[in-house]
């Protein structure tokens, strides 16, 4: 007889459009070059230096004969990243602007029409920057500048009175396979690795969902929907799960909230081999409610 192993599910966080929208920068031109020379190169977004350099044909496929040799010298350079992209007036009519950076290898400072905006040192996370008092009408100018990781890791190692095993990657926040395995080169690379977004939001902001299982049987499956939501106005807003909406207040600031939700009769997740992989999509939407006064009118005879 088979058995049910897991019930799963996907969920996707939607607003409406008059409140969330988002820009993908990625696809921007977008050039890079060593910080010791002035001329620039295209570069790819998401990618690595590494990859741009390949690309550019200034150094050879590392993965190739003895070439991992010939690239050693790239995790002792600085490497800058630089594009521009326009901004509407209309654009600068949302409440909040954030520039979100999905992935940063490693040690960088972002720099937004020349203003420091953002230092990071960790590739692992995601980074959230509320920029629109650096936004201007037309052509701006978004720059990324990465600092050697190597280097950086030696700084940190130097204020450490003792040896540290695998020093200095065990400084860094980064991936340390980058650094040399048993099945992989040494590559230390650099550069912009997950997608660049400009996100214009207003009222309200979903930042996490978390969906936790309470309940499964072959009748219902039992969930809560757990949420982040930032809001910038207090009061009544709309929680909708898949067309199931409810009401909740949010304060303003830091909001956590949890939404009972139940599927009747639930397909359950099946293994290769045992059944159907089934899977639910839950689409999530904030709304904020709007008050409507009323006034009663009188007719006359």
């Amino acid at each position: 007889m088979k058995k049910s192993i897991l019930f799963a599910f996907l969920f996707t966080q939607i607003f409406t459009s008059a409140q969330f929208s988002e820009r993908n920068l990625s696809s921007e031109k977008w050039r890079f070059k060593n910080t010791k020379e002035n001329n620039w190169l295209t570069a790819s977004v998401p990618g690595t230096v590494h990859l741009d350099l390949m690309n550019n044909k200034i150094i050879p496929d590392p993965y190739k004969d003895e070439n991992e040799k010939k690239v050693q010298w790239i995790e002792n350079e600085n490497w800058d990243y630089q594009t521009s992209f326009n901004i509407t007036s209309k654009d600068l009519e949302n409440q909040n602007i954030d520039l979100v950076f999905e992935g940063l290898d490693t040690f960088s400072e972002v720099y937004l029409n020349g203003i420091l905006i953002q230092t990071t040192d960790n590739m692992f996370r995601k980074w959230t920057i509320p920029v629109k008092q650096y936004l201007k009408t037309g052509e701006n100018i978004l720059q990324v500048k990465f600092k050697s990781s190597l280097n950086a890791g030696k700084e940190f190692a130097k204020k450490v009175p003792f040896t540290m095993p695998e020093s200095p990657r065990s400084f860094v926040r980064k991936a340390q396979y980058q650094f040399g395995w048993d099945w992989g080169p040494r590559l230390v690379t650099a550069g912009i690795w997950k997608d660049v977004k400009l996100n214009f939001w207003n009222i309200a902001r979903l930042d996490h969902v978390k969906i936790e299982q309470k309940i499964l049987t072959k009748q219902k499956a039992d969930l809560n929907i757990h949420a982040e939501i930032f809001a910038t106005e207090e009061g009544k807003y709309s929680f909708s799960i898949n067309g199931k909406s409810q009401n909740i207040s949010l304060k303003s600031g830091l909001n956590l909230v949890s939404i009972p939700y139940q599927i009747q009769n639930p397909k359950f997740w099946q293994p290769n081999g045992w059944g159907k992989p089934n899977l639910y999509n839950l689409k999530i939407t904030l709304k904020k409610i709007k008050k409507i006064s009323m006034k009663n009118l009188k007719g006359s005879d």
